[in-house]
């Protein structure tokens, strides 16, 4: 029987405070014109080549979250229920859409339509969506359960493993050696947890992309740095959500 949740990423959700504001901010970083058919429900999703990315002001205070695609959303949930993971919630149906939430990720099965917006250059596609192992009990015996899937060493990284996905961004599993960030305190779940950064994405020229990201008034977390034969920096968006920007080898 196939697994009911698959290997793909289809968004990553970053919370927001100002939703409004967030999406004039990210429409001028990813250089894309504001699509209101986009903007619905308190969220506005980008569409970036493979692995979307979605501005979602219902999640404020809380960790950002990783979508993964599902064929059989009720066989889903009954594998997770019989997992006995924490932190399951309820699953919503809506026209169209099911899904249900388990720790910092969410299961949905939908008919989707997205069309990808035309790539930036320097800021093309989200290439890895990190994984914080170590903290929280999430760890990479986690992830390989709930996918189904054995992570391997990862092509683009020295020394890190990920989960190949079927198409756009792969799991990448970071221990803190990566990203070297600090846990953060979520007051509404009392717990510190280490999220940041989000994600990774992909640039052809990191000096010019750090360059243009500090043009769009970012805040740099760090300068050009090498670590596990990945060049890259980390900045922080207008709610302090983390992602890195890398050159893969």
């Amino acid at each position: 029987m196939t697994h009911p949740i698959r290997p793909f990423i289809p968004t990553v959700f970053l919370p927001v405070s100002n939703l409004k504001r967030s999406i004039e901010w990210y429409c001028s970083l990813l250089n894309m014109p504001l699509q209101p058919k986009h903007d619905g429900g308190g969220i506005y999703y980008f569409g970036m080549q493979g692995t979307d990315l979605i501005l979602d002001s219902n999640m404020w205070g809380f960790p950002p979250m990783t979508m993964f695609d599902s064929t059989d959303i009720d066989a889903a949930y009954a594998f997770c229920r019989e997992q006995q993971y924490p932190f399951v919630t309820e699953l919503f149906r809506y026209p169209n859409v099911a899904h249900f939430s388990v720790a910092s990720n969410m299961v949905c099965q939908a008919e989707r339509s997205y069309v990808p917006d035309r790539p930036h250059p320097l800021l093309p596609r989200i290439a890895r969506v990190l994984v914080h192992t170590g903290q929280a009990g999430i760890s990479v015996d986690w992830f390989e359960t709930f996918l189904d899937a054995t992570a391997e060493p990862d092509p683009g990284t020295e020394g890190l493993r990920r989960i190949r996905m079927e198409r756009g961004a792969d799991l990448l599993f970071d221990p803190g050696t990566l990203s070297r960030t600090e846990p953060v305190r979520f007051e509404r779940l009392q717990l510190d947890l280490r999220v940041s950064p989000a994600f990774l994405i992909e640039s052809p020229d990191v000096e010019a992309a750090m360059a243009y990201v500090r043009d769009k008034g970012a805040e740099l977390v760090s300068g050009i740095e090498t670590r596990h034969g990945v060049t890259g920096f980390q900045f922080k968006d207008l709610d302090g959500n983390g992602i890195m920007v890398a050159q893969l080898k």
